[in-house]
């Protein structure tokens, strides 16, 4: 086809995909298949009927009377291909599980220009279980009624629901987005670009919870302390715009790209204010009401994020060179009431990036690689704001990040030692992270945070060793052994390591049968006792320090396996362990760490509290192919979760036989079975059922199950 002929293809499967009559162009066949479904679902066991049951919460259905429990609905999957002799001219797709779950996608192509066009809806809920949506509901649990005992101010004593009756939240999600790629050959193959735009929204609501300083509200003391700790229902109205435009281009041997964006992000939901809970908190309470009434809640800002990069790429003989240069801006676009009147107008954050690669292979038998990269982040923010952000206010700022520079470099070398065939790569990584924080000014009665009391700190010093060997003992065998060890003089975060060691297997094999089997073992560890908390007396002296001790193990292991029984049989299983083991000190404090520059403050180790869940999962599946006409699918998962959320002292403040807070004890089963019937030429007939059930052994509320059947016809054309 000519440019003219290619041009016009594309103009007629664009218009079809919107509806336009469609005309098939010189050498383009049309086929496709569009298939009307009637889905019939049921769900039991689990909340009731104004709930969420736990599998529902991402397989949300709605029957045609608006029925979330049983009921049945239609819809429609739509496959259309548009092929000429050298590639699919035109693509469209639909796929349909009901009126909160189904996507598409559609593209056009000729030599010169690429179109494509894509969404997805998909709907999630939660709420429904008591005890997650108010916590004092749970008998003897949840909450400490004790609490305010004595000079304790109960910020958790009591759970008040400013939003009562209300047990259900909704998120649609939605995501879009559109395509035109103009080809190397509009260009003669010396360019080649690209327009996107994609979005989302979001919309809904969702549970919000919120604590109340001791001076927002009035009246008496020992009115306010059960009336602090608060949560609501909050609407959910977001919109992302993004729009990339890409350049690629090879001007002089140099390969240059380059990829600039900008992203909207428009939050249209109403912005709380705490007045806004006066009427709730009087209900509760006549003699206590809001001090501070404009005061936002959960604010949420709209912004804008402009984004740079620049790639550079060229090889001189047998050595390659690739660099880069990105430059970031996220700027807050509206403020709250509260910031504006004191004067908080600029919300910025500058990023800026750099990369310089070089390998080479000049040496017989050895490749060399060399790396640096530079990352600088920097807050330009309004600073400070009298009455709003302010280290010379009381409890005006805990800690203020201005900057963040990080330097990663290293370097790699390739061998291969021939035996086995395989492939050595060694290499060494370093990374230095520097970071400019602003704290609570001391002096003159001012109560803040010192540094000292906290496990933040300013400088990460950390070096890796790894390696990646890769051999070939046998035909259609390979074996993969990563092993990599880091350790850092200095940690800014407790969870930065100090010493972590990982080691990453696998083992395949392909039979020239067709079957396949393959393995793996992943284990990594990370430890961190380079942070500590210090106590201090009464007007800030320092004294004794109380380290913080974690380690956390994570570890996988699985083997799978897809055995081919025949020509018209395929099977397939596979077996997998994950563990994630956790443990930390539980450090207690004598007093609010507020407090530590004019009143004495201790910390405590109680004792180490451990987290560890073990989760299985195993798969079965296969196909059969009985005839031209007849083929059958199917497959079957378990997976088990079992473990110990929490251990010792921490366990044993949980209420006296409640489980639900301390362990995990789970197992969801899901069978589904299909079905195709080739009824005529172009009639198919289809069908299909799925089973899922959810048994939760520490909270059997979430215990459930959900089936659903589907059947259908296919129409092709």
């Amino acid at each position: 086809m000519n440019a003219k002929t290619q041009i016009k293809v594309m103009a007629l499967a664009v218009a079809s995909a919107f509806g336009a009559p469609l005309y098939a162009a010189e050498g383009t066949v049309f086929s496709g298949e569009a298939t009307p479904k009637l889905y019939v679902f049921d769900y039991y066991k689990g909340a009731g009927t104004n709930g969420t049951q736990f599998l529902e919460r991402y397989n949300y259905q709605q029957g045609m009377g608006g029925d979330q429990r049983n009921g049945g609905y239609l819809d429609l999957d739509l496959s259309f291909v548009g092929k000429s002799a050298e590639r699919n001219v035109f693509e469209l797709e639909r796929q349909g599980f009901g009126a909160h779950n189904h996507r598409g996608t559609v593209k056009a192509n000729t030599n010169t220009l690429g179109f494509s066009g894509y969404y997805t809806n998909f709907r999630t809920s939660t709420g429904g279980v008591s005890f997650l949506y108010t916590p004092g509901q749970i008998p003897s649990g949840g909450v400490d009624t004790a609490y305010a005992a004595g000079s304790q101010t109960g910020f958790v004593r009591q759970f008040n629901s400013d939003s009562p009756g209300q047990t259900q939240f909704k998120i649609d999600r939605t995501t879009y987005g559109l395509g035109l790629a103009l080809k190397p050959t509009l260009f003669e193959n010396s360019l080649a670009a690209a327009v996107n735009y994609d979005g989302y929204k979001r919309d809904g609501n969702r549970f919000a919870t919120y604590v109340l300083g001791n001076g927002d509200l009035t009246g008496a003391n020992a009115a306010k302390r059960p009336l602090r700790w608060r949560g609501y229902d909050r609407p959910v109205d977001e919109r992302m715009n993004r729009y990339t435009l890409s350049l690629n281009g090879a001007p002089g041997g140099f390969n240059l790209a380059y990829e600039g964006s900008i992203e909207k992000f428009d939050n249209k939901a109403k912005n709380f204010r705490l007045g806004d809970f006066n009427a709730a908190i009087n209900a509760q309470d006549a003699t206590v009401s809001i001090t501070a009434p404009t005061r936002p809640n959960q604010f949420v800002p709209d912004s804008t994020l402009i984004s740079n990069n620049l790639r550079f790429a060229k090889n001189y003989g047998s050595t390659s060179v690739a660099a880069g240069y990105g430059l970031s801006v996220l700027s807050q676009d509206s403020f709250s009431a509260e910031q504006e009147v004191v004067g908080y107008n600029t919300g910025k954050i500058t990023t800026n990036s750099a990369y310089l690669n070089v390998t080479s292979s000049a040496v017989s038998g050895i490749g060399i690689e060399g790396f640096i990269k530079y990352n600088n982040r920097k807050n330009n923010s309004s600073f400070p704001v009298v009455g709003l952000i302010n280290p010379a206010a009381t409890e005006g700022l805990d800690v203020r990040i201005n900057r963040i520079k990080a330097l990663t470099y290293g370097l790699a070398g390739t061998f291969r030692p021939g035996a086995l065939k395989s492939t050595l790569t060694v290499g060494w990584k370093h990374e230095d992270k520097d970071r400019d924080l602003t704290w609570s000014q001391w002096g003159g009665g001012v109560v803040s945070i010192n540094p000292a009391q906290t496990l933040y700190r300013e400088s990460t010093q950390s070096d890796e060793l790894y390696a990646n060997w890769i051999a070939r003992p046998m035909p259609g065998m390979m074996l993969r052994v990563t092993p990599a060890y880091v350790w850092a003089k200095d940690t800014g975060l407790v969870v930065e390591p100090e010493k972590a060691f990982s080691l990453k297997t696998k083992l395949s094999y392909a039979a020239a049968n067709g079957m396949l089997v393959s393995g793996y073992f992943n284990h990594k560890e990370a430890k961190n006792a380079n942070n500590a908390f210090t106590s201090s007396a009464a007007g800030g002296a320092l004294g004794a320090s109380v380290g913080q001790d974690t380690k956390k193990t994570q570890q996988a292991a699985g083997v799978s396996l897809n055995l081919p029984v025949s020509e018209w049989i395929n099977t397939s299983a596979s077996l997998s362990w994950m563990q994630d083991d956790f443990a930390s000190y539980f450090i207690r404090n004598g007093s609010r760490r507020y407090d530590a520059p004019t009143a004495a403050i201790n910390f405590l180790a109680i004792d180490r509290s451990n987290y560890n869940i073990d989760t299985y999962v195993f798969t079965l599946g296969g196909d059969w192919q009985v005839s031209d006409e007849l083929r059958w699918n199917g497959g079957y998962t378990w997976s088990k979760s079992k473990g110990n959320t929490a251990s010792g002292y921490v366990f044993d403040q949980l209420a006296a036989g409640n489980s639900i807070d301390g362990t995990i004890s789970s197992a969801v089963h899901s069978l589904n079975l299909g079905v195709d019937y080739q009824l005529k030429k172009n009639v198919k007939l289809k069908a299909s059922y799925v089973y899922d059930y959810n048994k939760d052994d520490s909270y059997s509320a979430l215990t459930g199950g959900y089936h659903t059947l589907m059947m259908g016809v296919g129409f092709g054309f």
